[in-house]
């Protein structure tokens, strides 16, 4: 599913949704995967099965399989930067660990 986005040249969506973000260069987004009111930079790939909403992940991040972002408020803001509107921030080059 593809509803009101715009996609950069490069992106590769492969099985998954994405729907009124903003994806650019490079990126890649997996097998049912959800990308929802997010916007995506250079070089980021979305893991198979991974939700993502109301995210902006700055370049160079790869979310692993199954990953959520934007939809547990709590875990979000212990991980990330999380703006007054609920915006999550990822940032530049993030690496996910065992604790994530």
């Amino acid at each position: 599913v593809f509803i009101n986005s715009i996609v950069a040249g490069g992106t590769i969506i492969a099985g998954g949704s994405v729907q009124h973000s903003i994806l650019f260069p490079r990126v890649h987004v997996g097998d049912e995967a959800v990308v929802r009111e997010s916007l995506l930079f250079e070089g980021v790939v979305g893991g198979d099965n991974a939700r993502l909403n109301d995210c902006l992940v700055d370049k160079n991040v790869r979310i692993p399989d199954g990953e959520t972002i934007g939809l547990d408020p709590d875990r979000d803001a212990k991980r990330f930067t999380v703006s007054a509107k609920g915006i999550v921030v990822v940032p530049k080059g993030y690496r996910f660990g065992s604790s994530d």
